[in-house]
């Protein structure tokens, strides 16, 4: 079954930044995070990964979503193009591409048990980056697995795959620079709903073949965007 929206949690997209800071806080205080096993009983045995590409002027987008199971087999993919609902803002990317993400994630032919973004998690300074934001809004485990830190960084993870160490930001969540691939520069994961940072970090390894600088329903993603963009 499809993935749908959590109706008594969902908001206007296009609104202020006040406006946005108060929908974040609201959906901060929704996030849960626990464990969640990476292999073995209750462990995700589908994961999709959604980013999203723009025109050169960045007033056009695609969105896609990329379904994949434990062996890295693609099992459903779906992209929606769109215009983005406001201009880039640092810590309002939500409000730019939550809802082609969103909408990119429930037209998946199947359900994901758990969703990688190019977006931080509750590494923000409302507790509810873009995985929090859409991990939320849809009930569904989600980590973030950005390629820029959420604040500037004044050390690295040692070279090799696994290679990883925790960021604590001053109001305590904490996020973790880590390098999925040798070799390749590091991403900044952080655990967007339900799931916590120890599990957030277990399922981007998982889930990483080790071939990409991200997970693999991630990387598919993104290049799925860029090419319906074209």
């Amino acid at each position: 079954m499809p993935l749908h929206l959590r109706t008594s949690l969902t908001h206007p997209w296009i609104i202020t930044h006040g406006e946005a800071d108060a929908v974040q806080k609201r959906l901060a205080a929704a996030v849960v995070l626990h464990p969640l096993p990476a292999e073995g009983p209750g462990s995700p045995a589908i994961a999709a990964g959604v980013d999203v590409a723009y025109t050169k002027d960045g007033t056009h987008a695609w969105a896609a979503a990329v379904a994949m199971d434990r062996e890295f087999r693609v099992l459903a993919s779906a992209v929606v193009e769109g215009d983005p609902d406001i201009p880039y803002k640092r810590s309002y990317l939500a409000f730019r591409e939550g809802r082609l993400t969103i909408e990119a994630l429930m037209s998946l032919s199947v359900e994901p048990d758990l969703v990688f973004c190019d977006g931080h998690g509750v590494v923000h300074e409302r507790g509810c980056g873009l995985a929090s934001h859409v991990g939320v809004l849809l009930g569904v485990p989600t980590v973030g697995v950005p390629k820029t830190p959420f604040h500037s960084i004044d050390r690295v993870p040692g070279p090799h795959r696994g290679d990883f160490y925790v960021l604590t930001k001053e109001w305590g969540a904490q996020g973790a620079s880590v390098r999925l691939k040798a070799g390749s520069k590091q991403v900044y994961v952080s655990p967007g709903h339900l799931a916590d940072l120890d599990s957030a970090l277990a399922l981007a390894l998982v889930w990483s073949s080790g071939r990409h600088r991200v997970p693999d329903p991630l990387s598919a993603a993104h290049t799925l965007s860029v090419t319906s963009r074209g």
